[in-house]
């Protein structure tokens, strides 16, 4: 009775790190060893990010960050790293959340798979305020924005669907 107890308890697990690490898996786009290969799959980032909209275009990866040992499950945590460029209307709403201050920042520590999609000359801005509201404190995460491309850079780890 025992065995069986454990075997539920390992699938209940596995099935609540699901949403998270399937974004991370071989034909998601990382490998458990920092490296990813880039998706142009919309779906995962529109879940993810609905004030996104459907995104005119899209380059992500999930990075696996601590896959454990692999003689147990443990806990996984995902690096969700891309660059969407949005419709005008989508990008407008992200703008008025970036706020009045934004800040001049390059990005840093992009995976090369990543950086490769972003836009020439690209004036990456972020702000606090767009991080608080994308994120809305359930995970951590930054966003910078690029006017002239309608981009926006996002890096977060294990980043949920905003609650209603």
């Amino acid at each position: 009775m025992g065995h069986i107890r454990v075997l539920a308890a390992g699938v209940a697990v596995f099935a609540s790190l699901a949403p998270l690490t399937s974004c991370a898996s071989p034909d998601g786009g990382g490998d458990g060893q920092g490296r990813c290969s880039a998706r142009s799959d919309p779906a995962p980032v529109e879940k993810r990010f609905p004030v996104f909209g459907t995104p005119e275009r899209a380059h992500w990866c999930g990075v696996v960050l601590n896959a454990g040992d692999g003689r147990v499950p443990g806990p996984t945590d995902v690096r969700l790293v891309g660059v969407v460029e949005l419709a005008p209307e989508a990008f407008a709403g992200v703008v008025e959340d970036l706020g009045e201050h934004p800040v001049a920042h390059a990005p840093e520590g992009l995976p090369d798979e990543i950086a490769e999609f972003l836009p020439d000359g690209a004036r990456w801005r972020r702000s606090d305020r767009l991080d608080r509201s994308l994120t809305q404190g359930r995970y951590r995460g930054s966003f910078h924005v690029d006017t002239a491309h309608r981009a926006v850079l996002l890096d977060c780890v294990d980043p949920v669907p905003p609650e209603h």
